[in-house]
């Protein structure tokens, strides 16, 4: 008989599984990794490649009042922070009035910009119950 491992407190399934009950989100937890036809894929990697920092920073801009060292700053600040943490930063420099509150700048396209990017992993959903 096959072994499994389990990993840290974590639950294998074997074939197609169906759950049942309320929605919940594998995005929000840095513990899920998803094999298919053999092949493992941590939900941090992305399908898409990711733009270049140039892209980055052109993308970002003008959520930040077209400064670029803003951006830069911003930038270096979130590398390897927690995703709590850089919400928690979008929060304050949106109140330093160093991020954009117009419209659906520090929602949806922030989220977005840094979700492609691979620097925010979890949904826009918890980024929206997380950024005011």
């Amino acid at each position: 008989m096959e072994e499994k491992n389990q990993g840290i407190g974590g639950i294998t399934f074997t074939g197609p599984i169906t759950v049942n009950g309320p929605m919940f989100d594998i995005h929000d937890n840095q513990h899920v990794h998803i094999h298919t036809n053999g092949e493992e894929r941590s939900d941090a990697e992305e399908t898409r490649e990711a733009p270049s920092d140039e892209e980055l920073v052109k993308k970002l801009m003008p959520i930040f009042y077209n400064n670029e060292a803003d951006v830069q700053q911003f930038l270096k600040e979130i590398q390897g922070m927690a995703q709590e943490n850089i919400t928690a930063l979008v929060n304050q420099w949106v109140k330093d009035k160093r991020i954009s509150d117009y419209g659906n700048s520090r929602k949806g396209v922030l989220w977005g910009i840094l979700h492609d990017a691979g620097l925010y992993q979890r949904s826009k959903q918890n980024w929206n119950e997380r950024v005011s």
